[in-house]
Formats: C-alpha cells, structure tokens, sequence
C-alpha cells in the first residue's frame, strides 16, 4: 500500500511539474518561485530515490512468487542484476555523504547566482535544466541526510532555518533588485515567505522531529531493557 501511495504521489508531482499554468504561476512571483517551486523539485527528488529502491525490492519480492517460471524468474533475476548494477554506481559515493552536500550546495550556488538565476528564467531550455538540477539536489540531499545520520539532519535543520531567516530579512528590506527579472515588490514577497518558512522550521518541523527521535530512542531503550531483564532473572535464579 505504501509503494502505491509513493509512486501514486511522485506521478501527480511529475504531472503538476509538468502544467503550463502551474509553472507560469510559480514563476510570476519570487516568493513562488524560491518556495513552492523549489519545494516541488526538491520533494521529487527525494522520492525519486525511494521510487528507485521500492522498485528494486519489488523485483527481489516478486522473484519468490514466479518460482515455476523459468523463464519470467529468469527475465525478473536480469532485470534485478541490472537494477542493483544501476543503482550501485548511482550510490557508490554513498558512504562519502560529504560529497553529496558538496553536489547539493555547488548546484543550488550556481543557479541562484543574479546573473545564471536570470538568463536561465528567460531561456526555456536552461529553465528546464535548473529544475532537473533541483531535483537532483533534493536526491542529493537525501542520501546526505541517511548517510551522514542523526546529529547530520539537526545541523541541516538548524542551517536551514538560519540561512532562510537571514536571506528573508534581507529580501524583506531590499529598494533594488538581486534578480533583475524580477521587482522589488516580488523581491519583498519572498523575504516574507521565507522569513513565514524559518518560523515553520523553527516552532513546527524542528520540535517535531526532536519529539519524534526521542520517542523513538525511548522505545529503543525499552526493548532492550525489557531482553536484558530475563537474562538478569535467570542468573539470580541459577
């Protein structure tokens, strides 16, 4: 039920990226563009990730049901192989999660430089090619958050909310244009969004996640509590 709530969504996604009228209205405004839009590519390529080990898993799965099938077990193990092959390549620099914020960072740099941020806005074609790096900065973020763990997505968490709260300010008072497609007024929108956004992190996502991990390691305390117990009864009684 999971896998079809996962690829059902990451369609609709795809779908809504690909509108006329949604990308023309994400992008008459800087506050749309820098939140909603760049949410949008950001999510899908995290789920681009999932999508690609569900599918994995769902071929490892399948390979049990089809067992008098030689020839559709035979079809599904190459499809497998290539698969694993595939995604070992994709994910080789996984144990480096330093290198995949270091992807995630020189992406997101490059595109939101005044100049590179403008000409990709008024030619089509590079427009394209920023949103399918946004995604990739999304997958890129991902795999940096599971692989570097814990202490990783509180640093990013804490990061993220300083850097939108300080860009927020500086939108929100700016007289002349960063980027020069669009206005002042457009600019000061944004700085609201992201100063709305930082206070989100800050009083919602982040309390969150705190309560939600320390649930999670008291649960984790407890079954290890409850397994040494008996151990311990069992000596007394010896």
């Amino acid at each position: 039920m999971n896998s079809f709530l996962l690829f059902g969504t990451f369609g609709i996604l795809v779908l809504i990226s690909l509108q006329a009228a949604f990308l023309e209205f994400t992008e008459q405004d800087l506050a749309y563009h820098m939140i909603i839009e760049h949410s949008l590519f950001f999510t899908m390529g995290v789920m681009s990730i999932q999508i690609a080990e569900t599918i994995l898993k769902l071929f490892v799965s399948s390979l049990g049901i089809n067992q008098g099938k030689t020839r559709t077990r035979t079809l599904k193990w190459a499809v497998v192989l290539f698969w694993t092959k595939l995604l070992r390549k994709i994910f080789t620099i996984n144990r480096y999660g330093y290198i995949w914020i270091a992807i995630a960072v020189a992406l997101l740099t490059f595109w939101h430089i005044p100049s590179v941020f403008d000409f990709a806005e008024l030619h089509e074609s590079i427009h394209i090619l920023q949103h399918i790096s946004f995604i990739v900065v999304g997958a890129a973020g991902f795999l940096a958050a599971r692989s570097l763990g814990e202490s990783f997505k509180l640093f990013v968490l804490f990061a993220l909310n300083g850097i939108m709260g300080f860009a927020g300010l500086m939108f929100s008072v700016l007289d002349r244009p960063i980027y020069l497609v669009y206005s002042v007024n457009s600019h000061n929108n944004a700085g609201t969004y992201m100063l709305v956004s930082c206070l989100i992190l800050l009083l919602v996502v982040l309390p969150a996640y705190l309560i939600r991990r320390t649930l999670f390691h008291i649960r984790v305390r407890q079954s290890s509590s409850s397994f040494s117990t008996p151990s311990t009864s069992q000596k007394t009684t010896k």
